[in-house]
């Protein structure tokens, strides 16, 4: 993986919407820790050196300055909590409303419903380009008078760096879709989607996106049992056969009483993947090819013919998919847009960088300790603190996009990644009698914050655990929140820890 290290350093600010916090050791004494998060470090065998968080209060009562920290200046890796910093930068910079685009032109001529001469490509990262987007590209073709195509497809990615897109995963689980490369023609997340069911006592199979060229092989035995770890029972495989021609061989045993089984992967290469995408909408369309059509690499020529300029998904859409989701590529796509849209092609990450340094300084936030790889939080070295991310939300929740920051956050015991989080605490607090007398909604905070919950964006990586967000308490009071474990038993025990965290915030922090 692209290893580029860049340090932010800018100025610190007081303004009137954000909370001034003061600069604090790096860890008090053990016995400021909340005795419930001491349990929790200890039942998980995780030192208390490796537990960094801190705790600021918003809205009305921010001029409190109300703050509980601990190790809050230690720059730690923040796995996906860093996709925040991702989004709220791009939010300010771009705007909810910008729109990736995919151009469509051609170098040759339309005669009689024939277009003679290849198709030319032109991708801008569209980190959500689907099926449906697929289908749309089609229809317009079609319209453009296009029954016919005689040519080749050219693929334009000439917006990206080619380190970009060959940038390899720190796992190297190269068939998992969180791991796959930014590109500017990404479809369909570069992955074949595949659904296992149980049909009248026959396995039956299904897979999106529809690819030209692939077969399934179902030798699936629907038996008599208990349901186990399927991934036991069943053997799966994707087979090349030509770069025409893929099988997906499904082989074993599938218990009866199983739900439906879903398997995602990652098995053929970027070009193949479009082309074959296409080629299958192509057909489903109406449309034909005479001869099938090779793949090229290329530049769109400057007096090529645009035929088609599709519209993609929004930023607004974009960053509630990848907070909620928690979609890396997405946000390293995103985190790509940056650089792109400031003019700078092709793009590379050091661009947007340099782009978010400016936006922080502009914005008066000090990160010193802040390294960025990619954008993600995918990565070993991408560092920031817990009080530096607090920083962050504190600018966001007085932004003018701060309402749709708050409502891409996963909401625990809800939806997203915290779905499964805190759900016996949270749903206590919901029914404690006469809650609403206790309760009072600050509402000068954005409608999504005038609930009691949690709000936040998770973090996971083998030796990291992370939640960033924002609380509201019993009482009503808001608070912005950062919690990261970095710990060899992170993944045994950091989530109950930041969990811990969490419900003492929903205490409104008692001290004993």
């Amino acid at each position: 993986m692209n290893s580029l290290k860049f340090f932010i350093v800018c100025a610190f600010y007081s303004a009137c919407l954000t909370l001034n916090v003061m600069s604090l050791p790096s860890a008090y004494a053990s016995d400021a820790l909340p005795p419930s998060v001491k349990k929790a470090l200890q039942n998980s065998k995780i030192t208390e050196n490796a537990l960094g968080f801190h705790v600021i209060s918003i809205g009305k009562s921010h001029t409190q300055s109300t703050q509980h920290a601990w190790n809050a200046n230690q720059a730690m890796n923040p796995a996906s909590t860093m996709k925040l910093l991702t989004t709220i930068a791009a939010l300010d910079i771009l705007g909810p409303q910008y729109h990736w685009k995919t151009n469509i032109y051609t170098n040759g001529v339309i005669e009689q419903g024939v277009l003679n001469g290849n198709l030319i490509w032109q991708g801008f990262g569209d980190p959500k380009f689907v099926p449906e987007e697929l289908s749309q590209i089609v229809l317009d073709l079609r319209l453009a008078g296009i029954q016919e195509i005689q040519g080749n497809l050219i693929f334009d990615r000439s917006v990206y760096a080619n380190n970009i897109r060959q940038s390899a995963p720190p796992d190297g689980e190269l068939n998992r879709t969180y791991n796959v490369a930014p590109d500017p023609l990404l479809y369909s997340f570069q992955t074949l989607s595949f659904k296992i069911a149980n049909n009248g006592g026959q396995a039956e199979i299904s897979y999106t996106p529809k690819l030209a060229g692939l077969r399934v092989i179902n030798q699936l035995q629907v038996v008599k049992g208990s349901c186990s770890d399927w991934t036991k029972l069943i053997k799966t495989e994707i087979r090349k056969i030509n770069d025409e021609e893929w099988n997906a061989i499904f082989t074993g045993k599938y218990p009866a009483n199983c739900p439906d089984i879903n398997w995602n992967t990652v098995a053929i290469d970027p070009n193949n993947f479009l082309k074959q995408g296409f080629l299958a909408a192509w057909e489903d369309g109406g449309g034909i090819w005479k001869p099938r059509p090779q793949v090229i690499d290329g530049i769109t020529p400057s007096q090529a013919k645009l035929l088609v300029s599709h519209p993609g998904i929004s930023l607004a859409d974009a960053v509630k998919d990848i907070n909620k989701y928690s979609n890396n590529v997405m946000a390293r796509q995103l985190f790509l847009t940056i650089g792109l849209e400031k003019g700078v092609r092709p793009t590379t990450t050091s661009d947007s960088f340099r782009i978010v340094k400016e936006w922080l300084k502009k914005s008066k936030l000090n990160f010193p300790e802040l390294v960025v790889e990619n954008g993600s939080g995918l990565s070993n070295i991408e560092r920031i603190s817990p009080q530096s991310m607090t920083s962050l939300l504190n600018y966001s929740v007085y932004s003018n996009n701060n309402d749709l920051l708050v409502n891409s956050l996963p909401i625990a015991g809800v939806d997203g990644t915290m779905k499964h989080r805190l759900i016996d605490r949270l749903k206590k607090l919901w029914s404690t009698p006469k809650l609403e007398d206790i309760f009072t909604p600050d509402m000068s905070l954005p409608l999504g914050l005038q609930k009691s919950g949690a709000y936040m964006k998770t973090g996971t990586l083998q030796t990291v655990r992370a939640v960033s967000g924002y609380v509201v308490s019993k009482s009503g009071k808001a608070y912005a929140v950062s919690s990261m474990v970095n710990h060899a038993n992170a993944g045994a025990g950091g989530s109950s820890v930041n969990d811990a965290v969490i419900a003492w915030v929903l205490d409104d922090c008692p001290s004993n």
